[in-house]
């Protein structure tokens, strides 16, 4: 087909186009049709090798139904927020079950075990050396400097220190999930296990029950969290090599990773939270005991509310 041909028979879609742009065309809806013979023509024209002129005035024809498609600027979700306020904890709500049983693996074993030291004190040398409870009670004893720290070290050394202690019994306890669940569920019970321990040990003497109770209170908010939702995470993951159903071990393996990566992922950064709290926060000695106890409070209020309540509604 000749040019001249071409350009008479589209002259009346490339002049509709144009009034549409313009917005002297009524109806709107037609423009994505009216888009793809656009950009059908600006096809042919380019393989024809019709001249630059028409080429060059079709392809700016077929930019600007590109922006007024494409490039209007709507309203979008943030999928960071919408990813944290909402597919975290609905993932986490989901997974009620393995939650609760990771919470009673932490809190049942720390429970049993601050019960056995609290009546009867002897036991606490089975779970921990002399020297190691001896550290613990030095370290809070009231009029320190700062609280539960064990040297002179300073709050950047230690926010340092922290990130690696948390996050990486939080990763050890995911990754153990792999073989089973097992290993993750024995992980989060040996921390509820010296949990128990050390606050029974330190809450048989007034002074030093306070020292700890306010230093922890705040920053176990999220840690604890965090490291229930690493195991959680890892058992998920064990359970699906254990039972895949009808699919392949690694199809199972690969689906539930993607299933529960926010939640492994919220795990590692609160854990990482917790971490800068426990540095800033909870080892000073300036803020008032009671104001930690506040603070602290309303942080479990808050850590609770959101996986209770967060995202319903907006799956």
């Amino acid at each position: 087909m000749k040019q001249q041909q071409f350009e008479a028979d589209h002259a009346a879609l490339w002049t509709e186009i144009s009034a549409l742009l313009e917005g002297a065309g009524t109806d709107q809806r037609a423009l994505p049709a009216l888009y793809r013979r656009l950009c059908q023509c600006l096809a042919l024209s380019s393989q024809r090798g019709y001249s630059p002129a028409l080429t060059d005035y079709l392809q700016k024809l077929v930019g600007a139904c590109h922006r007024r498609l494409y490039g209007t600027a709507i309203e979008r979700p943030n999928t960071l927020v919408r990813w944290m306020l909402v597919d975290f904890p609905c993932r986490v709500r989901a997974e009620w079950r393995l939650l609760l049983l990771t919470c009673l693996a932490f809190f049942g074993v720390a429970l049993g075990v601050g019960l056995l030291v609290w009546f009867k004190p002897q036991w606490a040398y089975s779970f921990a050396s002399a020297s190691q409870l001896a550290d613990y009670r030095e370290m809070y004893q009231p009029g320190r400097t700062s609280v539960g720290r064990g040297g002179s070290e300073g709050d950047v050394m230690m926010f340092g220190h922290y990130i690696w202690n948390n996050v990486s019994i939080g990763f050890r306890t995911f990754a153990g999930g792999i073989f089973g669940g097992i290993p993750a569920l024995v992980s989060v019970a040996f921390n509820g296990m010296h949990l128990g321990v050390i606050a029974a040990w330190l809450s048989r003497d007034p002074a030093t029950a306070h020292q700890f109770w306010s230093f922890v209170i705040t920053h176990a908010s999220v840690e604890v969290t965090g490291l229930l939702l690493c195991g959680m995470s890892g058992i998920r993951l064990g359970l699906a090599l254990i039972h895949p159903g009808r699919r392949t071990r690694a199809h199972a393996l690969y689906e539930t990773s993607q299933t529960m990566f926010p939640v492994i992922v919220g795990g590692s950064l609160m854990t990482f939270l917790a971490a800068f709290i426990e540095a800033f926060w909870s080892a000073s000695s300036v803020v008032p005991i009671n104001v930690k106890y506040a603070v602290g409070g309303t942080c479990w209020v808050l850590v609770i509310g959101f996986f209770l309540f967060a995202g319903r509604g907006k799956q």
